[in-house]
């Protein structure tokens, strides 16, 4: 009897450990390897492609947070400058207020003053019309 070739149909006769070594049963265990390895890529991948989704999803909600934290606070800075605007405006009216009311007394004050030298001038001038006429009076 021949001996049978090695790429031949194994035989009843065959341990079922030595069928291991054939070519179709360890083609078909490399291939399942294979396929196990690229399924097991390709969840990963996709796991790494959810992450990188939910990743970017975190991401650009916080940023419109952030976005609308900044809006807030530049509202909050608005308002707190247009208040302090208007309260240093007040003041400055009160001050202005203040000054014109001391410039409207010292113009009282020098207007009195010039009333009262007018006065005085017109007293000096009527006893110097006095006195010219008393002086012309004797002279004549």
């Amino acid at each position: 009897m021949a001996a049978p070739s090695p790429g031949a149909v194994p035989t009843a006769a065959t341990p079922w450990w030595r069928r291991w070594s054939e070519p179709i049963v360890v083609v078909t265990v490399i291939v399942s390897l294979v396929v196990a390895l690229a399924a097991g890529a390709v969840a990963e991948f996709s796991s790494v492609k959810a992450d990188v989704h939910a990743s970017e999803a975190r991401i650009h909600e916080d940023i419109r947070t952030s976005e609308a934290k900044l809006h807030e606070e530049i509202q909050a800075s608005e308002a707190r400058l247009h208040e302090e605007v208007q309260a240093s405006e007040a003041r400055l009216t009160e001050r202005i207020q203040a000054t014109e009311t001391r410039i409207q007394a010292s113009e009282a004050r020098v207007n009195k003053r010039i009333d009262e030298v007018a006065i005085e001038i017109r007293t000096v001038n009527d006893k110097l019309d006095r006195l010219l006429e008393t002086l012309l009076a004797t002279k004549s």
